[in-house]
């Protein structure tokens, strides 16, 4: 069945999914960077991620 060749696999569209990944990246950045800081305060880090 030829129709079934561009059937997406998900229901949401590749802007939003362009999206999330940055937003991903950028929180990962972030927390990066926070640990980094409180190594160098010598803060033990405690970081809790929320989704």
């Amino acid at each position: 069945m030829e129709y079934n060749k561009f059937v997406p696999n998900t229901n949401v569209s590749e802007s939003v999914l362009f999206l999330l990944r940055g937003a991903k990246k950028r929180r990962s950045m972030a927390v990066a960077k926070a640990k980094m800081i409180q190594g160098q305060l010598g803060v033990i880090p405690r970081l809790a991620a929320v989704k």
